[in-house]
């Protein structure tokens, strides 16, 4: 959960919209993919959110918009982002959305590597596969089932701000591409790459990388990383390679031509969880620029993301969320912005947690469910603490909820000593070492193994002098 975001109501009729697609998007015209594919940004840059760094941001850009030149497509609006997910992946959706994730560029060891992943991505909307594979299930989708529903019977205006929650979700859940939807991409991909003035075998060596990091990192069913969606098998990286040699490449010279250039548009970049969208320590969940804690119950899944950090019973039958709902110091008005009828005001209790104004009010749904909703006022700001069960669960749950809401304070000294951040260092090598040599001069948060990979180099390999190698280093976060 990130600084205050504008949100809008959402409906489950993009749900609807492209499993209606999914079969066939032939009929489609091309103002619909592009309104389908904004829609799908919306909730990308919401729910899973978007790097701002001007310099990377704008250095992907500048390779896309290369890529672009080669298209020779017009009528596309080709728009290149940074996903702001750890995880290894890259996705586009439909009109010409193009994003991968800091997770992926950390694992990138050249602007052909990173050219190859945007070509191959922009000829999944060339050949339209995105408009027919774009999936709007997600973890909270799955977890949760429909809370706006439960939570429109209080107010609409409460449902349909959850209902636009998680939609895209923190781990961008695409449906994997068919072999042939694969195949062809590959091809019109490689040629592409290739026209722009780029290596197209580039391609293939990444997804050798990719294979030994998910080697490294194990099959873990929910993570989202490149090769979910994108299988690679032996097979399919081999024929990569060879028909990437077939094609002829334009004469073109790289923005950053070096490894050195290359790898140094990435220093800083974040590995791993951001502090800047809070993070959870255990079931304690932090926030350091909105200076709050809360205690979500103990052994129950947690969830974060831009918009909500929450937190799911493991039966699945009870959920806490916290979001924001707007700038203000009076709780009460705080539940009145988010829709709550006049009739449940007069019901709301006042009280204090922390210090800080609050107001609560608890109410059955017609759906057999029951709602307690916290307002807190905290730094000019209104949050919103939503615990949500059966009525019939409401003996066991409604304490846990009573104490996730109490435990909502500011940050204390010691909080801020566990906020650790990692970011992606050079250090040089001096000659003949090996990566493990060169990690333990400074240390890193990446085992040896995994700094070998992400550099796409070996543990017995002997290094040059001078050969940049990236080592995420762990630091005190900042703000």
């Amino acid at each position: 959960m990130t600084t205050l975001v504008t949100r809008r109501q959402y409906t489950y009729g993009l749900v609807a919209t492209m499993a209606t697609l999914a079969g066939g998007c032939a009929t489609m015209s091309p103002s619909e993919e592009r309104r389908l594919g904004q829609e799908a940004a919306e909730e990308v840059e919401q729910t899973v959110g978007l790097v701002r760094d001007p310099k990377l941001v704008g250095y992907v850009r500048q390779v896309g918009g290369r890529l672009a030149q080669a298209a020779q497509r017009p009528d596309i609006t080709w728009r290149f982002n940074v996903a702001d997910d750890p995880e290894t992946n890259a996705f586009a959706l439909p009109g010409g959305w193009v994003y991968a994730t800091r997770g992926l560029l950390a694992l990138l060891n050249s602007e052909d590597e990173l050219a190859g992943v945007l070509g191959h991505e922009m000829a999944h909307v060339l050949e339209r596969h995105a408009a027919r594979r774009v999936s709007a299930a997600t973890p909270f989708a799955v977890i949760f089932g429909v809370p706006a529903a439960i939570l429109g019977s209080v107010s609409p205006t409460l449902g349909g701000m959850v209902s636009g929650t998680g939609r895209a979700a923190s781990t961008v859940a695409l449906a994997s591409y068919s072999r042939d939807q694969e195949r062809e991409a590959d091809q019109r991909g490689l040629v592409l790459i290739a026209r722009a003035g780029y290596d197209p075998t580039a391609l293939a060596a990444f997804l050798r990388t990719l294979e030994r990091e998910e080697a490294l990192s194990g099959q873990n069913p929910d993570r989202a990383r490149f090769l979910s969606s994108h299988p690679a098998t032996p097979e399919r990286v081999a024929s990569v390679e060879a028909a990437a040699r077939l094609q002829a490449r334009a004469p073109g010279t790289p923005i950053a031509g070096s490894r050195t250039a290359f790898v140094g548009r990435l220093e800083g970049l974040v590995i791993g969880d951001d502090p800047a969208t809070g993070l959870f320590l255990g079931s304690l969940f932090v926030q350091p620029d909105l200076d709050l804690a809360l205690t979500m119950p103990a052994g129950w899944k947690t969830i974060n993301s831009p918009e909500v950090a929450a937190a799911v019973a493991p039966d699945g039958n009870a959920a806490v969320l916290l979001n924001q709902v707007g700038p203000g110091e009076d709780p009460v008005a705080g539940a009145k912005a988010d829709g709550v009828p006049d009739a449940q005001m007069k019901r709301l209790q006042r009280l204090q947690i922390a210090g800080l104004p609050a107001a609560r009010l608890v109410a059955d749904t017609r759906e057999s469910d029951r709602v307690t909703l916290t307002w807190i006022a905290h730094r000019k700001r209104i949050l919103r603490v939503t615990g949500m069960t059966r009525r019939s669960d409401w003996e066991h749950y409604g304490p846990a909820f009573e104490r996730t809401a109490a435990s909502f304070r500011p940050l204390t000294a010691a909080d801020r000593e566990r906020i650790v951040e990692s970011r992606l260092r050079l250090r040089l090598a001096n000659a003949g070492e090996t990566v493990a040599q060169v990690l333990a001069r400074g240390g890193g948060t990446w085992t040896a193994a995994r700094t070998a990979v992400a550099n796409g180099t070996t543990l017995a390999a002997r290094l040059d002098a001078g050969w940049p190698v990236k080592v995420p280093v762990a630091q005190r976060y900042g703000g």
